[in-house]
């Protein structure tokens, strides 16, 4: 795998490029799921229901293409996480999922995709500051459209 997912870029995509107007920008996202160069944890999908539109039912219908299972690996990194870096990923419903982004990329040495800024603060941190301290590479969505050669026609 290439790419952890944060929810944020999802749902950023889901109104910039809305499935109706750009399908081919959602084949491609399926695309990169299914050959397993792009995957986010359980708990993005979680996120997504929340959300309550058809992003999550997008989502849901290409689950087992998406979603990377959380495996002992995962979670054994989501625990050095939270307990290396405090604050990160406490607020339930809001960025809970933080750490199991970033722990995916640890297990499977790829990148986060986020659309969130470093805060700077390692009380409180952002995917990017955490990513930065665990020499984590991170990108924008765009990055992947960039770095997979991917042509929309």
């Amino acid at each position: 795998m290439t790419y952890s997912l944060d929810s944020d870029v999802l749902i950023q995509a889901w109104r910039d490029y809305p499935i109706d107007n750009f399908p081919p920008v959602w084949e491609k996202i399926e695309e990169l799921g299914s050959n397993d160069t792009l995957g986010m944890s359980e708990l993005i999908l979680d996120e997504l229901q929340r959300g309550g539109d058809d992003l999550y039912d997008w989502a849901k219908a290409r689950e087992s293409d998406l979603v990377v299972p959380t495996s002992n690996t995962v979670d054994e990194e989501v625990t050095y996480l939270v307990n290396h870096y405090e604050n990160f990923g406490i607020v339930t419903g809001k960025n809970e999922a933080d750490p199991f982004v970033v722990a995916v990329a640890k297990a499977h040495g790829c990148s986060v995709v986020t659309n969130e800024t470093r805060s700077g603060n390692l009380n409180g941190p952002k995917i990017p500051d955490v990513c930065l301290e665990e020499e984590i590479p991170w990108i924008r969505f765009v990055d992947i459209i960039k770095q997979e050669n991917l042509v929309f026609q």
